[in-house]
């Protein structure tokens, strides 16, 4: 009673907490704008400084033509519904930010050289400026994304309407994690109790999240509701939309399907994504050669036993492998762990859930300081380069964990194992067992590069904060 009483706290307080509608989305496209116009403003201006650094100064009226550019990209990008982007997700939204300011920069300089365009720029100053914006703009809207939501600025009213329980569930998540965007102003069973409670106008939402049980309910939705939301995003009531992951709307004729896609398991997919493995682990062990070599001195003489550390995990094709580690534990940490188990029934209990424990009594001194900003595992960077693993990819578990993967170990066996994944940055020892499993699941069917780009970039993020680290 005392958490439901809590929820209920929260969205009651969330409810009540409210801008109009029309304020409320003019301040999120005003925000994401500027965030944009800043973001270029900042690759053009830093882009010329490199210039003046390596070539020295040259005529360039980047007065002229940066805020041309600016505007262009401003245009196309409100075309393509990025203000405010609500929904489109990280790994979306980094795909189509990518391949629309690549396409912009293409499209303008080739129209500057076919039309002749007298404007005095370098093109050296325009290719860094390409090269900058396409890490700028994301990481710009990202930012923004985060201070408007500190604010509580980042709010599009939204109508919740299903099944109570689902509905409520549904309503706390985006009150929990208020960067979806998305403000719940009504939560409610069906059409008929939103319209009796109908918000005053200005507050009414213009977006709607219908829950459903069948996709056979898809039809009455949409005719029932089409008339009262502009935008309408339809939930499964069970499981999360899971059993949607890996499929996609397709034109037939005048057939509309789903078609179900293993972008992981194409093999062109396979070929470039080992190709990017080889290149990126050959470059990490020659850069990283230092800190490698003095890791491994730190452990040599810090404790007794070997510098690195060999586990049997289960890879591709269930073939079990030697994954390598520094070794960050003593040499009887099998004893050791055993007995603090048998000691501590609080202990067992969160081995069982997570496989992990958060005070490791087998971890060493120097052993916990490489764990936090995750060294002990930069070994497997060999493992990555022989063919073992790869740089992303689901958790490879260890042989004893094999049972407790459940049914969704076929997928995790169609692909080679990660350093990291979607595992580490969605909590990482704060996440159970079998959600590490159903996060592995969800990689493996709705892979892309971009995805695993984000992966990349986010695992960074998580390091430096230490976020689930032990």
């Amino acid at each position: 009673m005392g958490q439901n009483q809590n929820d209920q706290n929260l969205l009651t307080s969330e409810i009540s907490n409210r801008l109009p509608t029309h304020t409320a989305h003019s301040i999120m496209v005003g925000g994401m704008i500027a965030s944009d116009i800043l973001a270029m403003m900042f690759s053009g201006l830093f882009a010329f400084q490199i210039r003046r650094i390596i070539l020295g100064s040259a005529p360039s009226d980047i007065e002229g033509w940066l805020p041309l550019l600016i505007g262009v990209f401003v245009l196309v990008y409100a075309v393509r519904g990025f203000y405010p982007g609500i929904g489109l997700g990280l790994v979306e939204e980094l795909r189509v930010l990518t391949t629309t300011t690549s396409l912009v920069f293409l499209s303008v300089g080739a129209a500057t050289y076919m039309g002749g365009v007298s404007l005095d720029f370098s093109r050296f100053t325009f290719l860094i400026t390409w090269a900058l914006s396409i890490v700028a703009i994301p990481a710009s809207r990202v930012l923004a994304r985060h201070i408007l939501t500190r604010l509580n600025l980042w709010r599009e009213p939204v109508a919740i309407i299903g099944e109570p329980t689902a509905a409520k569930r549904v309503a706390k998540s985006f009150v929990l994690y208020p960067k979806t965007g998305l403000k719940p102003v009504f939560v409610g069973k069906n059409l008929k109790d939103y319209k009796e409670s109908l918000p005053e106008p200005k507050y009414c939402p213009r977006t709607a999240v219908i829950l459903y049980q069948h996709l056979d309910q898809l039809d009455l939705i949409r005719d029932t509701f089409r008339d009262t939301f502009e935008r309408i995003i339809l939930f499964s009531c069970e499981d999360e939309g899971l059993h949607l992951n890996g499929l996609r709307v397709r034109l037939f004729g005048d057939q509309v399907v789903f078609e179900a896609t293993h972008s992981l398991l194409d093999p062109n997919a396979q070929f470039a994504k080992r190709l990017i493995d080889i290149v990126i682990s050959l470059l990490g062990l020659i850069i990283l050669s230092p800190l490698l070599f003095l890791t491994s001195l730190v452990i040599k003489l810090g404790s007794k036993g070997s510098i690195f550390y060999l586990q049997r995990r289960i890879g591709k094709d269930g073939q079990a492998f030697n994954m390598v580690k520094f070794r960050t534990m003593h040499q009887n940490a099998d004893a050791v762990l055993e007995s603090y188990l048998a000691e501590n029934p609080e202990a067992k209990t969160e081995w069982d859930t997570y496989q992990k424990l958060v005070n490791d009594p087998r971890v060493t001194r120097i052993g916990k300081f490489l764990r936090r900003f995750s060294i002990d595992e930069l070994p497997q960077l060999w493992n990555v380069l022989i063919g073992e693993m790869s740089l992303v990819g689901p958790r490879p578990f260890m042989v004893n964990q094999y049972n407790i993967y459940g049914l969704k170990v076929e997928d995790y066996q169609r692909v080679r194992p990660g350093i990291t994944g979607l595992w580490q940055i969605s909590g990482r020892n704060n996440t159970t067992f079998e959600r590490r499993a159903e996060l592995d699941q969800r990689y493996v069917l709705s892979w892309s590069v971009w995805l695993d780009i984000y992966i990349m970039v986010r695992t960074f993020w998580v390091v430096l904060i230490h976020d689930g680290a032990n």
